[in-house]
Order: structure tokens, then sequence, then C-alpha cells
């Protein structure tokens, strides 16, 4: 206690978020090797939906996700600034997505190129709350932001973003005064702010959320894809990457002065010491 006390004093200690992989069944945060003992190959969904801008008249954000289950909880779309991304007509839509993958993600659709723009020409535009079952007082919320971590390996270029549920989403919502927006507690089923999936377990919900933008004429593609996937090794369940809010020590304020004084440590085998 007098160690954390001196802590405390030298304001090192903070309440935040971090996103860590979570069995709620139990309620417990898994470590790395706990997750090692619980991957499985699993089909999963793997859907492209319409955002809404809202200053271009029926234009459209292409985006991909293969957890349906977090779009209720998203609160931004992500770019990369340097990607050129393409400005497409089809069947009497205006669609965005990057050029690089425009011929994969069109590839039985007919569809010509308008224009083409850096992705830096889309940061700052406002698009409609794909799902407004939650109230969300953020003025930041609901616009394109630029991230590194966005590729054009897959999907369409154009990433959704919800804090609650992933890391890079965390650090990119941090980063611009975004809240964190939980559509599902820490029990793993979805709250009652969410009708349409209120109770639901978070997996159990990809279904009906599907449906809705299949009904609401938002869905542009859905499919199912096999990838290997954690589940808790004690549960069965599948694990819920959840930011979670707790009590942390700022280590990495210390990080340059560790790192020097690590480099007079006589480490056994010493490759250890910079490895």
């Amino acid at each position: 206690w007098n160690l954390l006390q001196k802590i405390w004093n030298k304001v090192l200690i903070y309440k935040g978020y971090k996103v860590v992989p979570y069995d709620p069944r139990i309620g417990a945060t898994l470590s790395s090797h706990e997750l090692a003992l619980g991957y499985k190959d699993v089909e999963d969904p793997s859907i492209t939906v319409r955002f809404k801008s809202q200053s271009e008249e029926n234009t459209y954000f292409l985006v991909w996700t293969t957890t349906p289950w977090t779009l209720p909880s998203n609160l931004a779309l992500a770019v990369g600034s340097d990607i050129d991304y393409s400005y497409c007509r089809s069947h009497g839509q205006v669609l965005i997505l990057a050029e690089a993958l425009r011929s994969e993600v069109f590839r039985d659709i007919e569809h010509k190129v308008i224009k083409t723009v850096k992705g830096s020409a889309l940061v700052g535009t406002r698009y409609e709350q794909l799902f407004d079952y939650i109230q969300v007082d953020a003025p930041n919320a609901f616009q394109v932001f630029a991230a590194e971590f966005v590729s054009t390996e897959t999907g369409t270029g154009i990433v959704h973003t919800a804090p609650a549920y992933g890391v890079d989403d965390l650090a990119l919502g941090q980063a611009n005064d975004l809240p964190v927006v939980h559509g599902v507690g820490l029990d793993g089923h979805f709250i009652d702010e969410v009708e349409p999936v209120k109770g639901l377990f978070f997996k159990d919900a990809d279904k009906p959320l599907i449906r809705i933008l299949k009904e609401r004429g938002m869905m542009f593609r859905s499919e199912r894809y096999l990838h290997s996937y954690p589940f808790g090794w004690r549960t069965g369940d599948p694990i819920l990457y959840y930011a979670k809010d707790a009590w942390y020590i700022r280590t990495s304020q210390f990080r340059d002065r560790m790192t020097e004084l690590n480099k007079t440590i006589n480490w056994v085998p010493e490759h250890i010491r910079d490895g």
C-alpha cells in the first residue's frame, strides 16, 4: 500500500479503457497463453455495408466487416490518407471504396468510375449513423478519420470503427475524443437499448442484424468466410474483445529510462537483453 501511495502521489495511476480478450460467461480476461489454447476454425459472416454520406446526395461509403454485431456501436470510419479512393456509379448510387480493391468488390456488378481522390480528401466527411438504437452524445462521432492501420489487402479500404471492440478502434477513438459505447454488456448479451437484438448473445445477433441491413437496403454484399477464432478454453464460448475500464500504472512514461537501465544488466543468455 505504501508503494501504491507513492505511485499515486506521482500521478502515475489512472483509470482508462483497454481492449482485452474476455470470456463473458465466467467474466474473466484471458492471457495470451490462455487464448492460444482455444483457437478453432469457424465460418463467420463477411459483409459489405453501405454507410450514407451526409454531404453528398445518394452517395455511400462501402465498408467491410466480419463482426456485424459491433455495427450498433459504430462511431467512425477510417481511411488511409495516401490511399486512392474511387467514386463509382452503380445502379443509381455513388459508392466510395479503395481503387485497389474496386475490381474485387464490384467483381460481378456493373459500375463506372466518376473520380478518384486521396483518402485525405475524405477525412472530415460526415455520414448517417447506421443503427440509431444507442444515443451517442459526441460531436466528433460519425465522420471519416485517417488511420495508419488501414490497408488495401482485403475489404474495401474503409474500416468500420467501434472503439468498444477493437485495439485499433479504441486507439483511434481516444485520439479523436470519441466515447466508448457498449451495445453488449459484460455478460456478453446485448443491452435493452438495442431493441431488435436485446438479450441475445453477441454472436447470435449477427443474423438478425444482417437481415435488418438487407431489409433497409444497406447491404451491398453478404457472404461467409472460414477463419481461425479464439474460444474460451474453460467454456468453449467465443471470446469477446471488449474495452474494459480499469486502473493502470503509467509505466510507459519511464520506457526510455527502463531501456537505458536494461543495458547495464548482465543477462544470461545475453541476447535476451535486446531481444
